[in-house]
């Protein structure tokens, strides 16, 4: 079976949990929630999320080991979603503690399937770019654990990033995105050179593939009232860093009017070259 995966991460709240509060709240009811927040990811935040015809079948556990991803078969076949209920997933993950933090870790992977159905050309390239198979749950966190060099870059990169977002005025960013750019640039070539990994394109796409995902889990942060539980997801020191820049090269676009949603995913493969080519423009 091959899953198409995508990965969680969490942190710990201190704060009692709607399960506790809900112990009896029923499958159906769970369900008609997450069709609700589709639609509302359609209304306000990505048009056609919620379009019947990149719809997923859902497949609901109440017990046995923890699911939370699309899986996939066969190239040819469809992606499902694999989801455990609440209540499986507090006792799996600890950090994950009310229901609207489950709510926003399902509709991250639904739109993981959103972009799989809509644009499979993004998929497609995403396997073409893969080096040697090099993508496994770890993998990218392992570069920044392991060399020095790596981590530093990286360091610089969301130091700008930060200042981007925190900028008064587009020229402020465009200044600061041309001093960005050259040293995204020379990671990845170091990368491929020092450690023998083409990682030039399936980097800068894992972080568009994340940090679209993490940007609509963040507005369900926001609009189920967890604004003030969203720091986990803007620190850019995680180990989850490529899902952070990600979404920090969105809410830098958002924020000054740059639009993304129509030509991501088809025109741009990459948040890096779109941010690019409209600071440019």
């Amino acid at each position: 079976m091959k899953q198409i995966r995508s990965y969680l991460f969490a942190i710990m709240l201190c704060i009692t949990t709607e399960a506790e509060c809900n112990p009896n709240l029923d499958r159906d009811s769970v369900l008609q929630r997450v069709d609700e927040l589709k639609a509302l990811v359609d209304n306000k935040f990505w048009p056609t999320f919620n379009a019947p015809q990149y719809a997923l079948e859902l497949n609901y556990y109440e017990d046995g080991p923890f699911r939370m991803h699309l899986v996939q078969n066969s190239p040819e076949q469809t992606p499902r979603m694999e989801c455990s209920s609440p209540e499986v997933t507090f006792k799996a993950i600890p950090a994950v503690t009310t229901y609207e933090e489950w709510y926003a870790m399902l509709i991250h992977e639904c739109f993981h399937g959103f972009v799989f159905k809509k644009y499979p050309q993004f998929w497609k390239k995403m396997i073409e770019v893969n080096p040697q198979d090099f993508y496994v749950s770890d993998s990218l966190k392992a570069l920044k654990e392991n060399y020095g060099w790596y981590a530093e870059m990286l360091v610089k990169e969301n130091s700008l990033l930060s200042q981007m977002l925190a900028a008064d005025d587009i020229t402020e960013v465009q200044q600061l995105w041309t001093e960005f750019l050259p040293i995204r640039n020379e990671r990845l070539r170091l990368v491929r050179e020092q450690l023998g990994l083409e990682i030039g394109q399936f980097y800068p796409m894992t972080e568009t593939n994340e940090g679209t995902a993490r940007y609509i889990e963040y507005c369900l942060y926001i609009e189920q009232g967890l604004s003030d539980r969203t720091d986990w997801m803007t620190n850019l020191d995680s180990g989850s860093y490529y899902y952070t820049s990600g979404l920090y090269m969105i809410l830098i676009m958002e924020k000054f009017g740059i639009e993304f949603r129509n030509e991501l995913f088809e025109r741009y493969y990459t948040l890096t070259e779109l941010i690019d080519d409209k600071l440019r423009s």
